[in-house]
């Protein structure tokens, strides 16, 4: 077990390992943490990549740091010759702090739940919708049209001006990451962008990611008036439409907004849960600096 550096890493080496295993992390591909990541590496069990885990860390004054990239919800282990446990005891010697998110219970003593839905496309989709998600994409689908665009820049915008502005964790930086992440997904085939228009004017969008048999939706923004007309509604349930056919799994991707997830259970998306770690060994030094530059 080592840790590498994205630059000794194979690129076409390590996306093959990542898309021939059972388990599905669109967010593990080097074109999506080149995107998002500040620097990233990975744990592995040898240079044919058997055994992988990616990672996203900072150096910070000699002290590195590893954590959960922007627009990624948790990392996974690819493969079985090393566990989180044994993981969690290189990494230890390698950072001084260690925040991550991972489908996995009890890794370390503590830890915070988060959630996120799926729903299943192979299943009657539609009869699990709720009441008000029914007459939504009824209205939505009278009011608006679909297309499937290449430009991301006018979601990122009305991403902007409706929704980044409430989350604190969304910045310039992180903006500019979603941006170059759309057009490279895009680029080679893995994302999907489609709009949702009224009288030929754009008035809501959301971005998909495809993986093996998993969609998975990434982000997406509406005016508002468009909005209480159905327009995320409408649009969703084109998205499901048009993915079901080659997929099995729509994943929403997970949100800590309460609203957010229940505007998702409305079509009938089930829970799946996930969990928080952090591991803090950084030296007093470090952390009264932090304090003082607030």
């Amino acid at each position: 077990m080592k840790f590498v550096n994205r630059q000794d890493i194979d690129t076409e080496k390590w996306n093959n390992r990542i898309g021939k295993d059972a388990a599905e992390n669109v967010f593990s591909y080097t074109w999506y943490l080149d995107s998002t990541a500040e620097s990233w590496g990975a744990l592995i069990s040898d240079d044919d990549f058997n055994t992988v885990l990616p990672i996203a860390f900072t150096t910070k004054l000699g002290v590195k740091r590893m954590y959960q990239a922007p627009f990624t919800r948790e990392y996974s282990i690819f493969g079985k010759d090393f566990n989180w446990a044994e993981a969690l005891e290189f990494l230890r010697k390698e950072f001084k702090h260690i925040s991550f998110r991972s489908g996995e219970l009890d890794l370390t003593n503590t830890s915070e739940g988060r959630q996120n839905q799926e729903l299943l496309l192979t299943e009657d989709f539609t009869s699990k919708y709720r009441s008000n998600a029914k007459r939504l994409v009824k209205k939505g689908n009278k009011l608006f049209t679909f297309r499937l665009a290449k430009d991301p820049s006018p979601l990122i915008q009305l991403f902007e001006d409706t929704v980044a502005h409430k989350v604190d964790a969304v910045g310039n930086i992180e903006i500019q990451n979603l941006k170059q992440l759309m057009h490279h997904a895009i680029e080679i085939g893995k994302g999907e962008l489609i709009e949702v228009l009224e009288n030929e004017q754009l008035v809501a969008s959301g971005f998909f990611l495809k993986d093996k048999k998993r969609i998975t939706y990434l982000k997406g923004a509406s005016q508002e008036e468009a909005k209480k007309g159905g327009a995320m509604y409408s649009l969703f349930n084109y998205a499901f439409e048009r993915y079901q056919p080659k997929y099995d799994t729509f994943d929403f991707g997970g949100s800590d907004i309460e609203p957010v997830a229940i505007f998702f259970r409305k079509f009938g998306a089930t829970d799946r849960n996930y969990y928080n770690y952090t591991i803090d060994n950084l030296p007093l030094w470090f952390k009264t600096l932090k304090r003082l530059k607030g």
